[in-house]
């Protein structure tokens, strides 16, 4: 420790050695990182079925980060990208990656305006985590190339991730008579998202 004098007061600087510090190994803060995502998934895309759902949200509403939305943003924008055609590749990339960030905004937007508590950026996380879903969906769908077979998977995953945001956001704070207004454009956006990955 080293200690020194300021003002007329005797000052020691310690280290801190414990939490997040920065000369931590960057192994260990990456690994940290992705098991944080790992655990965000789990619990925006399992939702206990009985469980209250304030209670059920509630870790994901207070502990929420953007490094998940933003890698399956860019896996889904990329996976619709590469099944696109070689020259209109770059506008499918950016196309989906500014669309569904926007909607998210919008969406998020739209829940605050219908009074609820959630903060802008817990709503986009919530939002974000639940496109892990259709972006299985876009994988799969650069592997399996028969609609049949896609359509009905495809339609489920979409399920799938509308049910995840549904369940997570309805802690949102939103009034019971707007829920309705506040989950609308919710199913627009997994819906077009879903679609896309469908006709590719």
């Amino acid at each position: 420790m080293n200690t020194h004098t300021l003002a007329g007061d005797q000052i020691q600087d310690r280290r801190f050695s414990g939490g997040d510090t920065l000369d931590e190994p960057v192994l260990e803060t990456l690994m940290r990182d992705v098991r944080a995502v790992g655990r965000r998934v789990k619990q925006v895309l399992y939702p206990k079925v009985n469980a209250n759902v304030d209670v059920e949200s509630g870790q994901i509403i207070r502990d929420w980060d953007l490094w998940g939305p933003l890698v399956f943003c860019l896996f889904l924008s990329l996976a619709l990208s590469i099944s696109a055609p070689a020259q209109q590749a770059s506008r499918v990339f950016s196309g989906v990656f500014a669309f569904v960030w926007i909607a998210e905004a919008l969406v998020t937007l739209n829940i605050k305006l219908l009074g609820g508590s959630i903060s802008f950026f817990h709503a986009v996380c919530i939002l974000g985590y639940a496109l892990f879903p259709l972006v299985s969906g876009a994988i799969f769908s650069l592997i399996v190339k028969s609609m049949i077979i896609r359509f009905p998977i495809d339609v489920a995953l979409i399920v799938w991730s509308l049910f995840a945001s549904m369940r997570t956001l309805k802690g949102a704070g939103v009034r019971e008579g707007r829920v309705v207004l506040a989950m609308y454009p919710v199913w627009l956006f997994y819906g077009w998202l879903g679609w896309l990955c469908v006709i590719t």
